[in-house]
């Protein structure tokens, strides 16, 4: 026998890298970039809350009311992408972007490695938490107590992101005397930070699995070709006495038995799990039993390409979601950046009103100069106390325009323009009253 026939001879067992060591670091992955995310989008402007104007910030710009085209498109695109994703991956939002489940994760994983594996934080039975007697030690109760005190801090200030300008929240951080002045800042900010340290030193998934309105709301738009478990029931002698997709499960599932309507989020604990059990396994040999599957899997006449099948199960979420998108750009492409407008002021002596109010709005978040002209008025009849309008950043600002009283009797028509440099112009018109000084007398 030749040695390559002798070699052929020899069973080969091929090295196989598991699922586990590729869908867990995603899954973290996602998750940190999801809180990474809802700290910039504030920070850069697409996104925040101005209490002082009363109005959002979209895209570094502010959004009011009357732009009801980016507001009404915005959401539209929002709440059909999420209908859309719904009927895709199921409640994946909750196992892989959720910030209530990172957090809780997080926690467990703290709970475990300090306390005990048995240790429960937060029982609906009513039984005692039971730490484990080598990890009752106070540098433990130590530990954990800074571990979740931490990410409590940290989620604490993302709120306070949506409802203030990043220069505020510098403020509020490095302790400048402007924010110990107002003080209010920090009371807000150290009742959140215990709401969240309750919540990650207890509460936890008590909330995902009882309360959470969000997760019941995307199960009613699940369907039997959403993403979900799969189980390979050929193999299930590999079963046998073994529960660790089932220990796995935050939620307390047997992911071999899930259905359409299950609670499972999708987070792919259980299948990293028997992946990875298989994978050191010198008896078990292939991949987990547990896999991610989507589409109909029956072969029935409903199964066709994917893309086919992608169409027809979110075609009018998809059509929804690029309308929306369309009003959106829209809102952008004709969005107004200033604003004008002139008010009436109170009468003088006699009934005569002689001073009007220039409202100017600026809604960029960046330097510009706004010119103010009277046309259709004399010089001489007018006195405007302002030509020249700086604004460093978004604000509104007023100037006074006084009418002489020596102005002849009946109406007089004019324009108050507002200009800037990028070619946004605004003429508001105004027409003036005079009386007849022997009729008013």
């Amino acid at each position: 026998m030749s040695a390559n026939e002798a070699l052929a001879g020899i069973a080969v067992r091929q090295a196989r890298v598991p699922g586990s060591a590729i869908l867990h670091p995603a899954r973290r992955a996602v998750q940190y970039l999801t809180l990474l995310a809802l700290i910039l989008v504030p920070i850069t402007g697409l996104f925040r809350i101005d209490m002082a104007a009363g109005s959002a910030i979209m895209l570094d710009r502010q959004v009011w009311f009357s732009d009801i085209t980016i507001i009404f498109g915005f959401w539209m695109f929002v709440a059909s992408l999420l209908v859309m994703s719904y009927s895709l991956v199921g409640s994946a939002f909750c196992g892989w972007v959720c910030p209530q489940n990172t957090a809780s994760e997080f926690a467990n994983m703290l709970t475990r490695k300090l306390l005990g594996r048995s240790t429960d934080m937060m029982d609906i039975s009513g039984k005692k938490m039971q730490v484990a007697m080598r990890n009752q030690s106070l540098l433990n109760y130590l530990l954990f107590g800074v571990g979740v005190l931490l990410p409590a801090m940290i989620y604490a200030l993302i709120p306070l992101l949506y409802f203030n300008s990043p220069s505020v929240i510098w403020s509020f951080m490095t302790f400048s005397e402007s924010a110990r002045e107002t003080g209010s800042l920090y009371w807000i900010y150290f009742i959140f930070t215990a709401l969240f340290l309750i919540d990650i030193a207890a509460v936890r998934h008590f909330w995902c699995k009882n309360i959470c309105f969000y997760r019941v709301w995307q199960e009613s738009f699940k369907k039997t070709e959403s993403l979900r478990i799969h189980y390979d029931a050929q193999r299930s002698d590999h079963c046998a006495g073994c529960h660790y997709c089932v220990d796995a499960c935050f939620f307390d599932l047997d992911p071999r038995t899930t259905g359409v309507i299950d609670n499972c989020v999708n987070c792919g604990a259980c299948v990293t799990a028997c992946d990875a059990l298989h994978s050191k396994s010198k008896k078990l040999e292939g991949p987990g039993l547990l896999s991610f599957v989507s589409g109909v899997q029956d072969g029935s006449s409903r199964r066709g390409h994917p893309v086919v099948g992608f169409f027809a199960r979110t075609r009018k979420p998809l059509l929804a979601t690029l309308a929306g998108l369309l009003l959106f750009g829209v809102g952008i492409g004709s969005y107004q950046s200033e604003h004008l407008s002139v008010y009436k002021e109170a009468e003088g002596k006699g009934g005569k009103i002689l001073d009007y109010r220039v409202h100017l709005a600026h809604k960029l978040f960046q330097p510009t100069d706004i010119t103010l002209q009277v046309e259709g008025l004399d010089p001489s009849m007018y006195e405007l106390k302002q030509k020249h309008v700086h604004f460093d950043a978004a604000g509104s600002a007023d100037v006074m325009l006084h009418l002489h009283a020596n102005m002849s009797a009946g109406l007089h028509r004019f324009i108050v323009r507002a200009r800037v440099e990028n070619g946004w112009s605004e003429a508001f018109r105004v027409t003036h009253f005079v009386p007849d000084k022997q009729s008013g007398g």
